[in-house]
């Protein structure tokens, strides 16, 4: 396989340009197109905006002789890392796993691939019910805490920009198997390809569908409207799940089980602390969603003869702030809307959404500042939660239920909105002009109006005193993480896989997929192992 890197292409091309163009580097057309291995837009220079191509062929004999021949650095031998499930078989005792997001279901995909026949617990409702949920909640406010942004099948990623962004390079090809099972069930095949891939919460509905329809095809179980409430270690080292469905409590009995439970289960973090699992506090964030106009951002990073021509523009934003904070943009929705993701009564949490077409008249991110342990009052792990918690509900009481919104001008000031400027909210949810500095501790909002000035040296308009913010954005990741061994095993719990975001083991869709397959491989060892013991 010959891999050729740095394929240079204008805006606008064709599929025969880039053919015409692997013509010329390998001298010759008489080769295999394999694939693009991807495709990114080089937007550093408004005078050079240009897509770079990578692309795998194949040139049948003496390949190695070829690509010597070329001398070209760009042109390499290469192999495809392609990852696969290493087990395959049958086994009576079915893999338990809870929750159906990222984690939960690539879980349950690779068992239910290779033989096994998972039960997936997922407390919410499968995406179509879970979507009339969600509109009535925008449209009235009438929230359905089981029900929401956060819960539901596939968990708090479904609306979001369905992002696949990963900062970690693809050492076992993983990766790209996530990208392909993804394009397996739905998304567009561009997602195998691009470098910054996005699904859609739109297309993201139908891929769930399709996930689910597969694991249950092979075999698997999806109970939904059934959450974990308890989980008893028995004397021989099984589990007694006691689950909370539609008809009462019921039990389960597993050896193995995979904890894919999100960030947002508050009530399971409690639970999983008092019988005893090991938790501790780790670093996360929390800040607040600036909106501008996607033409100006578009206008800023392409130029005005480009904005409109190429994708909505996307920014990546950091800053060091004087009090030693790091400030950051995070979940960039270009085109997209700041959406209402509250998952309880009293509590506000924004969040960011896009469509796959990204074409909503702002684009949004959140803007926001790293927080420590050492912020935290009080050494017990769940005092990190408690801390979000209590932002929450100040955001709650600013916007009288409704998201809280304020401009960015009167933000620094500290003074409630009493009318927008040029900036007009664009949300899933109603809004209420608001005094939000107040809500944040006084290091947050220090920091965040510091990094909105410095992103405004960045980005042109940026730090408009008519950019729009709300919040609060406090659901970055888990604020705590459930200690495991290097078996992936909670410590002093064997044959529990804490899994994903919610485990504090991943940071977005990617990662946390890739931890759910991970710990579905040392769950497929372990009972290879008790199998050859019986």
């Amino acid at each position: 396989m010959v891999r050729i890197d740095n394929i240079k292409l204008p805006v606008e091309h064709t599929e025969a340009d880039l053919k015409n163009r692997i013509n010329k580097l390998l001298k010759r057309d008489d080769y295999k197109f394999v694939r693009i291995v991807r495709r990114s837009l080089d937007a550093r220079k408004k005078s050079d905006i240009h897509y770079n191509y990578c692309v795998q062929v194949e040139l049948g004999k003496n390949e190695e002789k070829t690509v010597r021949f070329l001398n070209n650095k760009n042109i390499t031998l290469t192999e495809t890392k392609k990852y696969s499930f290493p087990y395959k078989f049958e086994c009576p005792d079915r893999p338990i796993i809870i929750g159906s997001g990222p984690a939960g279901y690539f879980a349950a995909t690779v068992l239910a691939d290779n033989g096994l026949k998972p039960i997936v617990i997922e407390r919410g409702k499968p995406v179509e019910e879970r979507k009339k949920d969600v509109d009535i909640f925008w449209e009235t406010g009438k929230l359905n805490e089981e029900s929401n942004v956060s819960f539901g099948e596939g968990g708090a990623g479904t609306f979001s920009d369905g992002k696949l962004n990963t900062g970690n390079k693809d050492k076992d090809g993983i990766f790209a198997y996530i990208f392909e099972t993804f394009h397996r069930f739905g998304a567009d095949e561009s997602v195998t390809y691009e470098a910054k891939p996005h699904i859609g919460t739109d297309v993201l509905m139908n891929v769930m569908k399709n996930m689910r329809n597969n694991i249950t095809d092979k075999g698997g179980e999806i109970l939904f409207n059934s959450k974990l409430v308890d989980i008893i270690l028995q004397d021989d080292n099984s589990y007694i799940l006691e689950i909370e469905g539609e008809d009462g409590v019921f039990e389960i009995k597993t050896n193995n089980l995979i904890l894919a439970i999100g960030h947002s289960s508050r009530d399971s973090f409690k639970m999983l602390y008092e019988r005893g699992f090991a938790m501790e506090q780790k670093p996360f964030a929390v800040g607040l969603r600036i909106e501008h106009p996607r033409k100006m951002i578009d206008v800023d990073r392409y130029g005005e003869a480009l904005a409109g021509k190429l994708p909505a523009a996307d920014y990546k934003l950091t800053y060091h702030a004087e009090n030693g904070r790091a400030v950051f943009s995070f979940c960039m929705c270009p085109g997209g809307y700041v959406v209402n993701a509250s998952s309880a009564e009293g509590h506000m949490v924004v969040n960011g959404m896009s469509y796959s077409g990204r074409d909503s008249e702002n684009s949004n991110a959140a803007i926001v500042v790293s927080i420590t342990p050492e912020d935290i009052k009080g050494d017990e792990p769940l005092d990190a939660v408690s801390f979000q918690e209590t932002l929450e509900k100040g955001f709650f009481e600013a916007g009288n239920g409704m998201i809280p919104v304020q401009r960015f001008g009167d933000f620094v000031k500290g003074e409630k909105s009493t009318a927008l400027g040029s900036v007009k909210p664009v949300t899933k949810g109603k809004i209420s002009l608001s005094e939000l500095k107040s809500c944040l501790p006084e290091y947050v909002a220090d920091a965040i109006i510091e990094g909105i000035r410095y992103f405004g040296t960045r980005i042109e308009g940026f730090d408009s005193e008519d950019a729009v913010l709300s919040g609060i954005e406090s659901r970055t990741s888990s604020p705590v993480r459930i200690v495991r061994d290097e078996n992936l095993m909670a410590v002093g719990f064997p044959g529990v896989f804490p899994c994903g975001e919610g485990a504090g083991y991943a940071g977005g869709i990617t990662s946390a997929a890739a931890d759910g397959i991970r710990c579905a491989e040392k769950l497929a060892e372990r009972l290879i192992e008790a199998n050859n013991k019986d």
